[in-house]
């Protein structure tokens, strides 16, 4: 897991994820968020270019466990990948050991479309799956889940299922 999680930090390296800020790893769950430094979503003529770049960087994960697992026959890690956006308050927290987060309603739907997710597939909340799929993104309808704190929420997967109902 430890050697996975170092494959994401280094996905993050990469110039084309500089606007993407990893947050926290709690066991297996790895946090990020973009979007956070506004002078990076100043762009009128792409106002959400950072979504994409963080979905972009959602399905590069699905790639690198796939890559993991092949290479590692042993093996069988299965990625859940939840996604949303909005407003959220970020701070630095602590006194002796600092820690910088990032909390509020649209972090907790993230971490909702997270856990209530399915293996191999990004969820995304409803005003999510309206943005990205005006940038061409495929989309499943999930339909409704119970979100703590929320009650029922449309839910969209991706990637979209084929015809024959197979996940590409």
């Amino acid at each position: 897991l430890n050697e996975l999680i170092g494959d994401f930090d280094e996905l993050l390296s990469k110039p084309h994820y500089s606007s993407i800020e990893k947050i926290k790893t709690i066991g297996a769950t790895y946090m990020a968020a973009s979007g956070l430094n506004t002078s990076q979503c100043q762009d009128n003529n792409h106002p959400h270019g950072h979504l994409q770049t963080l979905f972009e960087f959602a399905k590069e994960m699905m790639r690198v466990v796939d890559d993991f697992n092949n290479n590692m026959l042993w093996f069988n890690f299965k990625l859940r990948i939840g996604f949303n956006h909005g407003p959220l308050t970020a701070g630095v927290i602590g006194t002796t050991k600092l820690l910088y987060d990032i909390w509020g309603d649209t972090v907790n739907i993230a971490s909702r479309m997270d856990t209530t997710g399915v293996e191999c597939r990004i969820q995304v909340s409803e005003e999510s799956y309206r943005i990205l799929s005006k940038m061409g993104y495929d989309f499943d309808y999930r339909g409704t889940v119970n979100v703590k704190g929320k009650g029922q929420m449309k839910t969209y997967l991706y990637p979209k299922c084929m015809d024959n109902g197979i996940v590409p």
